[in-house]
């Protein structure tokens, strides 16, 4: 697949450095979640289908927020489901692992497609399979070092950890080379399920800051 075939990663993760991780209980603070977060100036959402309710969540977010902001879906693990979050409007979907058919379905509906990977064998599967950016799970068994590792066979292939990536980790991350990074627990907190809303948006202007400090010293 030529650079110019694969669909990129929205400008949303690009310009932010991160992808909120919406897991609970049930979906239904989801909204009020996503409203918070997105006030905070994150943009990029990931609703995981493991949630009850997550279907239909990515509609109504999807259809509440505007359009400068990026709803898609994750835990996408057949085609399926992929084919179910496209109808509801998910601009992106999100894999525990390489899932062609997934992939081959984002591709059609003119999304991008982010399948986790770990080995270096699966990894470049995913990147050949038409990821946008293959996600690096779980980032809790390696490292910041490992996708420097990773850049030296695949210096093209773009690379996002989720799973072990913390609020003090996320410059480490990024100075290694990643794309961009998921945060799911420790920057959603217990807010999902009845939490200070206020202090997620806390958590959420320091891993903005965390992003822009990392790519700034980089420069």
């Amino acid at each position: 697949m030529t650079t110019a075939d694969r669909i990129r990663p929205s400008a949303q993760l690009r310009d932010t450095g991160v992808m909120a991780i919406l897991r609970a209980r049930t979906a239904d603070r989801f909204a009020e979640v996503s409203r918070t977060l997105v006030d905070a100036g994150i943009t990029c959402l990931e609703i995981t289908l493991t949630s009850p309710g997550a279907v239909d969540a990515i509609r109504a977010i999807r259809q509440e927020l505007p359009d400068t902001v990026d709803v898609g879906a994750g835990t996408v693990t057949d085609a399926a489901q992929a084919r179910a979050v496209v109808e509801a409007g998910a601009g992106f979907v999100v894999s525990p692992s390489v899932e062609p058919d997934v992939v081959a379905v984002a591709r059609e509906a003119g999304i991008p497609a982010y399948p986790g990977a770990f080995t270096p064998t699966e990894v470049l599967a995913a990147w050949r399979a038409g990821a946008s950016v293959v996600k690096l799970f779980p980032g809790s068994a390696v490292g910041p070092s490992y996708i420097s590792a990773l850049h030296g066979p695949f210096p093209d292939i773009e690379i996002m950890p989720t799973g072990g990536v913390s609020l003090d980790n996320i410059g480490d991350w990024i100075r290694a080379g990643a794309a961009g990074v998921g945060l799911g627990g420790p920057l959603l907190g217990d807010a999902a399920d009845g939490g200070d809303l206020g202090a997620l948006a806390e958590r959420a202007a320091k891993a903005l800051a965390a992003v822009r400090d990392a790519k700034a010293g980089a420069a």
